[in-house]
């Protein structure tokens, strides 16, 4: 039951009360009336009076209840005018973010699943929402409907962190889908003290969330051409910068693993994640010429630590680049010249669909482990062609896709991974478990003994200077 739901409850209990009362009341005063005063008309007739206007009360009350309801039909979320008046009555302002969440397509699922498949997916996102917030010990959020497909929710938690869920939440999202219904959301959040103005606040909310789809739109509409421009020049003037992930291995090995995280700065689009510019280089078939940047930048970078470290590291790398003969060579030509052992590098690949000439392909695998490299698949278990390639490529990791961690509770999920693992250590494939975010979290995942666990309860990404092997 959400909480909205438990006040409109507990709203409905104290009308009740309100009717029960003066009844119990009247019931009294007839009592002791009888006791007290004569039988003569002129009481009684008093005395019968009270019924109709108890009967007035009684009616006003339940039309005044039915009125005054807190939530929202569709979703039992609050209302909006409720929410707004619960933001309004914020004390502790400085401590309190208030968050948007917008389901973007909403219209399209309207026109194209018909308005009751609409009307549920809401229902089951804020029922999802609801059990993610209090999975992560957000307990009692006050969760409303500010328009048809928007939601406002407000707690005290630090900004980061609840960044961090909230992306986390949109990607499962996303990821998933609601009853095989593809499901785009998007968040904003800000601070209550931003402005005295519930009315501000809010405005400033939908433009944050409006500049985020205008920068989505912005990274689609642009033309290959132009993108591909944007990308050299930006690795050029040196604009391209990783992070550092550390992974915790189960058995307590003293070899470390760093996930790395591919920035870029464009000029106009500002610091993006390779993955939100992905699509774009791989409609411009721009993959390997970004890929084969990015790795020589990054070894760059990396030297000092290797010759410091027997760290391995992990970085993904597009299934097209690997494919390409000539990114191959060119990784070999690279790694000899700088004299880097490439057995310290696992290149992980995601890919949605399957290749077609899959013996090819697993050549192309064997002849990058002959030389020295490792291949990891990410997001193992997800939607995609994970599980396919297990089958057919050799393989010396899995990832496990975030829909794991996120439903670790469920038996359907714990039984697959559990199993998944087993699988995986009788193909001598080492395993990694990601998203850790919370120290129950951790303790239930390293049950199943993956190889490594990775997520923010390890460590947050870390920039080159910030790692231990180098300070």
């Amino acid at each position: 039951m959400l909480y909205s739901e438990i006040k409109e409850r507990e709203n409905r209990f104290i009308t009740a009360l309100k009717i029960v009362f003066p009844f119990l009341l009247l019931l009294g005063i007839f009592f002791h009336a009888s006791q007290l005063f004569k039988h003569d008309t002129l009481n009684f007739v008093l005395l019968i009076l009270l019924i109709p206007v108890y009967v007035y009360y009684t009616v006003y009350l339940i039309y005044y209840g039915f009125q005054t309801t807190l939530i929202d039909p569709i979703t039992k979320t609050f209302n909006r005018t409720k929410i707004l008046s619960k933001i309004e009555k914020i004390t502790q302002k400085d401590q309190t973010l208030i968050v948007l969440l917008h389901v973007k397509n909403l219209s399209d699922i309207n026109d194209r699943y018909g308005f009751n498949n609409g009307d549920n997916i809401l229902k089951k996102l804020i029922e999802k929402l609801q059990t993610f917030l209090i999975e992560h010990h957000l307990k009692n959020v006050p969760i409303g409907r500010y328009s048809n497909s928007m939601f406002l929710f407000y707690t005290r938690h630090p900004f980061l962190e609840l960044k961090h869920f909230m992306m986390l939440f949109t990607k499962s999202i996303q990821n998933a889908g609601i009853d095989n219904i593809e499901v785009k959301i998007d968040f904003s959040i800000i601070g209550a003290h931003y402005d005295e103005s519930t009315e501000n606040i809010i405005e400033k909310l939908i433009l944050l969330s409006e500049e985020t789809d205008k920068k989505e739109e912005e990274n689609i509409a642009l033309k290959p051409d132009a993108m591909n421009k944007m990308i050299i020049h930006a690795i050029q003037e040196n604009r391209l910068f990783f992070k550092y992930q550390p992974c915790e291995k189960y058995d307590g090995c003293s070899q470390k693993l760093y996930e790395i995280l591919t920035r870029i700065d464009l000029e106009e689009q500002g610091i993006l994640s390779k993955q939100q510019i992905q699509r774009i280089v791989n409609h411009a078939g721009y993959e390997k010429e970004f890929d084969e940047k990015v790795i020589g930048l990054l070894l760059e970078e990396l030297k000092p630590l290797l010759e410091q470290s027997d760290a391995l590291f992990c970085i993904e790398v597009s299934p097209v680049s690997l494919r390409n003969t000539a990114f191959k060579r060119y990784l070999q030509t690279l790694f000899k010249r700088l004299k880097i052992d490439p057995s310290r590098f696992i290149l992980e690949i995601i890919e949605k669909k399957s290749y077609e000439e899959m013996g090819r392909f697993n050549e192309i695998v064997k002849s990058y482990r002959e030389f020295g490299f490792k291949i990891a698949l990410g997001n193992f278990g997800g939607n995609n062609a994970s599980i396919e390639y297990l089958k057919y490529l050799t393989i010396d990791w899995i990832k496990f896709d975030i829909e794991f961690t996120k439903n670790i509770e469920a038996d359907t999920y714990r039984i697959l991974l559990k199993h998944y693992i087993e699988l995986a250590r009788s193909l001598h494939i080492r395993t990694m478990i990601k998203f850790v975010d919370k120290k129950a979290l951790f303790e239930k995942v390293k049950a199943y003994e993956p190889d490594f666990i990775q997520g923010f309860y390890i460590s947050k990404p870390k920039s080159i200077g910030e790692i231990d092997e180098i300070r």
